[in-house]
């Protein structure tokens, strides 16, 4: 089923194989520094409240901080949502933004080589870093790309669209 957001980056005779998000993970830190904000500008504004230190100027500014962290985390959050990464039959493709969208593609017939790593975090959180070699002396932001979940599944099934067959990935990878 492709929704009509993904149709309008696909060429005439092109077909979607597969879509992803990033994986959860690129927002971790920021949500951990938001609660962590969150928290101790509570914190401050029960001790100034129980104390009568009058520093009402004091808390309406770590208030409008606080403010400001969640606006920033909602901010982070929409464009991890609208960040997808597309295999289609001839093409891979980044498609980013919120405001202005940034569509990077690199077509699959030039890529020549393709790995993945993953870290003791990625390991036990499901994702992966995938490098792609391509021919010629140009570098192009696909060329690496991190945070991507079940980087075995995704590693089968880029395989598949570029080399051609692959083996099918493990049932329960799904």
């Amino acid at each position: 089923m492709i929704a009509v957001w993904n149709s309008r980056y696909l060429a005439v005779n092109e077909e979607l194989s597969f879509q992803i998000r990033l994986h959860w993970v690129v927002l971790a830190r920021l949500v951990l520094a938001s609660a962590v904000g969150l928290v101790a500008v509570l914190a401050l504004s029960v001790y100034a409240g129980t104390r009568h230190a009058g520093g009402h100027l004091l808390v309406t500014v770590l208030w409008l901080a606080a403010l400001a962290l969640f606006v920033r985390l909602a901010w982070r959050v929409l464009g991890w949502h609208r960040t997808r990464l597309m295999i289609t039959t001839s093409r891979l493709v980044k498609v980013s933004g919120i405001i202005a969208t940034r569509v990077q593609s690199i077509p699959l017939a030039a890529v020549t080589d393709l790995s993945y790593t993953q870290d003791p975090n990625g390991r036990l959180l499901g994702y992966g870093t995938f490098k792609l070699e391509t021919e010629g002396d140009h570098s192009s932001d696909l060329e690496k790309l991190e945070h991507i979940p079940r980087p075995n599944r995704f590693y089968l099934l880029l395989c598949d669209s570029i080399f051609g067959s692959s083996p099918e990935p493990v049932a329960d990878e799904y």
